[in-house]
């Protein structure tokens, strides 16, 4: 379990449990009271329990639907009855999991344990965490944002264009309502946020460039939209950056555009 506060104390009370195979990372707040998605692989009460007793875990942030962030509370609720959060959207999703889940999910609603939250909404943890809707991964992905620290816990919306496999790990999901437009203009909004740290779903998190790795995915996706026509490419990236406010990048881009205009 990393503690990320030895890299920025506004980060104190937080950690990282480690994403293994097809198993997100989780994200632990205010010293195990809390934590961003839950992985979905035996072990996880073990680390949480590193904090203290896992009956301490009161809250449950899902970023979406996928088995691999929500298969963990199988494991958790045998040892503690957190509330667990979701955006209205992805809680259709959870239904087209296997059984028992479904019926599960059920339970919780009926026992006021599941709850809905919404873009703006801001949650418990850190500074105030803001729920942003960042589509496109599915129809429900949901980021959290803590403008203290300039951290932004993003699931699948964003992930390092370093990581193995990073580009099918956060392909949109059709049968989850996912587009790819909608992950472009996700990508072009996160643009305008002010992001040093980004605390992916999978992958190690992404300490002081955060907002780089934001600007990578946005031209790595546009480069393969127009994969016959890197010239537009390098234009639409330019015109995102301009939006932006990033004229110096913006300019880069434009005359990366010329040059490879110029050589065709």
């Amino acid at each position: 379990m990393m503690k990320l506060s030895e890299r920025d104390s506004l980060l104190r009370g937080a950690y990282w449990v480690t994403d293994a195979g097809a198993c997100s990372g989780v994200y632990v707040l205010e010293e195990g009271k809390i934590i961003i998605d839950a992985g979905n692989m035996y072990g996880l009460v073990d680390e949480l329990e590193e904090l203290g007793p896992i009956g301490n875990l009161k809250s449950v942030y899902l970023t979406h639907s996928h088995f691999d962030h929500i298969g963990g509370l199988a494991e958790i609720f045998q040892y503690a009855e957190p509330d667990v959060y979701i955006h209205p959207i992805a809680r259709g999703y959870l239904d087209l999991h296997r059984d028992p889940f479904p019926a599960f999910f059920r339970e919780l609603e009926k026992y006021g344990k599941l709850k809905l939250v919404r873009e703006g909404d801001v949650l418990e943890g850190l500074s105030g965490l803001k729920v942003l809707h960042v589509p496109g991964h599915t129809a429900g992905d949901i980021a959290f944002y803590d403008e203290a620290s300039k951290s932004l816990f993003c699931g699948d919306a964003v992930l390092s264009y370093k990581l193995r496999f990073g580009a099918i790990l956060s392909k949109p999901d059709e049968v989850c309502g996912g587009r790819m437009i909608d992950k472009l203009n996700t990508l072009k909004s996160l643009l305008k946020l002010p992001v040093r740290h980004l605390f992916p779903g999978h992958g190690e998190p992404i300490f002081e460039v955060g907002h780089d790795q934001i600007k990578i995915a946005l031209a790595t996706l546009y480069q393969s939209f127009y994969e016959d026509d890197q010239t537009k490419a390098w234009e639409e990236i330019g015109k995102a950056l301009l939006e932006a406010g990033y004229e110096e990048e913006a300019n880069q881009a434009f005359e990366r555009a010329r040059k490879v205009k110029a050589t065709h």
